[in-house]
C-alpha cells in the first residue's frame, strides 16, 4: 500500500515527511544533478509543497524505497511557473488534469524492466487509482524521455507537450498522458494482482 498524505496533513508526518524530503534531495539533486533543486538542509522542497498538494510515498518496510507527487493544475504548478519552456504552448489545465511530479524510485529498487512487486509500477497505479477516484483522467508531467515507452506499454495514452531538454543528468520531456479502465487493468497484469495500492477508504473519502 502506498502512504497518501495530503498537503493539508503533513503537520501529522513530520518526521515521515522529512524523510521524503531528504530522499528527493538524494535522488534529484546529488543523483540526477538538478542543481536548482539543490538545498543546504539537503530536504528538496519547492513552492508546490503546499496544502493543494498529494504526496504518494512507497515503503518496504520502514524503508523509503518510491516517492510521487500529485498537484492539481487549476493552480500554478511547475510546467506553469518553472519549467515552461518544455513546453510549446500553454500546457493543459483543468480539474480532471493534475501535475504527476518528483516521481522516483530508490536506487537499489529500480529495474530495466519494471518487475510486478517493484515499486515503479505500485507507484504508477497509484496514479491511476488515485485519479480514477477524484475523476481525474490526465496527468501532465516532465520525465526522462525514455519512460515514454513504458508509459504507453501500461496504455497510458501519451503526447509530447515540447522537445526534450537536458536537465541536470536528464534529458527530460512533457508530456499529457491519459488514462483508463484499461490502463488500470494492464498494470495491475502486469503486477500480477487485482489488489489496489492506495486504501479504498483513502479513495473513497477524498472523492466524495
Amino acid at each position: 500500500m502506498l502512504k497518501v498524505i495530503h498537503g493539508s496533513e503533513v503537520g501529522s508526518y513530520q518526521a515521515l515527511m522529512d524523510r521524503v524530503l531528504r530522499f528527493r534531495h538524494a535522488v534529484f539533486v546529488e543523483e540526477k544533478g538538478w542543481e536548482d533543486l539543490r538545498q543546504s538542509d539537503e530536504r528538496e522542497r519547492d513552492q508546490f509543497d503546499d496544502e493543494h498538494a498529494i504526496h504518494h510515498i512507497c515503503m518496504r518496510g520502514d524503508e523509503i524505497v518510491g516517492y510521487q507527487r500529485l498537484l492539481p493544475t487549476t493552480r500554478p504548478h511547475l510546467l506553469t511557473d518553472v519549467l515552461a519552456d518544455l513546453c510549446r504552448s500553454k500546457p493543459p489545465r483543468g480539474p480532471k488534469i493534475f501535475e504527476w511530479t518528483r516521481f522516483c524510485v530508490a536506487p537499489g529498487h529500480r529495474e530495466v524492466r519494471p518487475r510486478s512487486n517493484g515499486a515503479f509500477l505500485e507507484l504508477a497505479q497509484g496514479v491511476v487509482e488515485w485519479g480514477m477516484a477524484h475523476r481525474v483522467d490526465t496527468v501532465t508531467v516532465a520525465i526522462d524521455w525514455r519512460l515514454m515507452v513504458i508509459a504507453m506499454q501500461l496504455r497510458f495514452f501519451v503526447r509530447p507537450l515540447g522537445f526534450p531538454k537536458r536537465i541536470g543528468r536528464d534529458e527530460v520531456v512533457a508530456l499529457r498522458m491519459s488514462f483508463t479502465s484499461e490502463t488500470l487493468a494492464t498494470i495491475r497484469q502486469a503486477r500480477g494482482t487485482t489488489q489496489p495500492v492506495i486504501e479504498p477508504s483513502i479513495q473513497h473519502s477524498a472523492a466524495a
